[in-house]
């Protein structure tokens, strides 16, 4: 008997540990767009364990329960932070970048080339791998362009994670994932031995800001690509909805693009018309 009440009593105190979990996801959500639930409580655990014990906590859930308790301050947006996903890479999902060498971008030049403008918007960018594969392939494939105006803007909600991608520097690991030596030797230099550092020429050409998709959103120009992707995986339904809608007005109305990660699609929304291509679909303003 006495064990059993020894373990009932662990439960009791663990689902007290737990209680404000779900003030934390409503905070979340609300701050950031990321909707979690209790499924997802192994990621809670896993990525606030290192700033939980940083500011003096005896575990995660008593450092919850801090967060819920107090106003949204920095210390808030470190826990964000830690719990964004910043998997990316050079070239990422090459069918991507084939149908906008091949297709997209060639449609969007001929469509452009009167005002010599061509602003593209890569949000959600993390670390920047995504916005300098887009510059590099610019500079690569569309010569053209050379005295055209191109803005390419790169947003992402995490401070710290721009700083990463304003310098331009990354392990040889991480230049190495979607990059041939071709590429490494052309556009970027060596600052260590364990370090590339991608060229000036190409990091001038992109403007890193922050930008929170879920809050209140500065005056951008309009676009004539946008790459969101594998964003609106992590939002829900009425979440998604907002952004999609947001992101349709900062489109230009002749052609504006919209892509999307592999395996997030537009539903119920007349706004935009579904373009497929032979291995990637892509969305044009309707």
């Amino acid at each position: 008997m006495k064990l059993h009440s020894e373990l009932e009593e662990l439960k009791f105190l663990a689902s007290m540990s737990k209680e404000y979990l779900p003030n934390f996801y409503a905070i979340l959500e609300e701050h950031t767009g990321i909707a979690l639930d209790d499924t997802k409580q192994y990621l809670i655990e896993s990525r606030l364990l290192p700033l939980s014990k940083k500011m003096g906590h005896q575990d995660v859930y008593a450092f919850i329960k801090t967060l819920v308790q107090t106003p949204i301050g920095p210390l808030h947006w470190q826990a964000f932070e830690s719990l964004t996903t910043n998997e990316t890479s050079f070239f990422r999902d090459k069918h991507v970048f084939e149908g906008l060498k091949n297709h997209i971008l060639p449609l969007l030049i001929a469509s452009r080339r009167k005002e010599k403008t061509l602003r593209i918007w890569n949000s959600a960018v993390s670390a920047g791998q995504e916005a300098y594969s887009v510059a590099i392939m610019l500079r690569e494939s569309f010569p053209e362009l050379y005295d055209w105006n191109l803005l390419i803007q790169a947003t992402d909600i995490s401070d710290l994670i721009l700083e990463k991608a304003r310098s331009g520097i990354y392990s040889t690991t991480e230049a190495k994932r979607g990059l041939d030596q071709y590429y490494l030797d052309k556009y970027f230099t060596k600052p260590t031995q364990d370090s590339y550092q991608i060229n000036p020429s190409i990091r001038t050409m992109i403007n890193f800001l922050p930008h929170n998709l879920v809050g209140v959103w500065p005056f951008y120009p309009k676009f004539d690509l946008i790459m969101l992707r594998n964003v609106l995986i992590y939002f829900n339904q009425d979440t998604k909805n907002k952004v999609l809608d947001k992101m349709h007005k900062q489109l230009n109305n002749d052609n504006g693009i919209l892509i999307l990660g592999a395996s997030e699609s537009i539903y119920m929304n007349d706004s935009y018309k579904l373009m497929p291509l032979e291995k990637i679909s892509y969305y044009k303003v309707n």
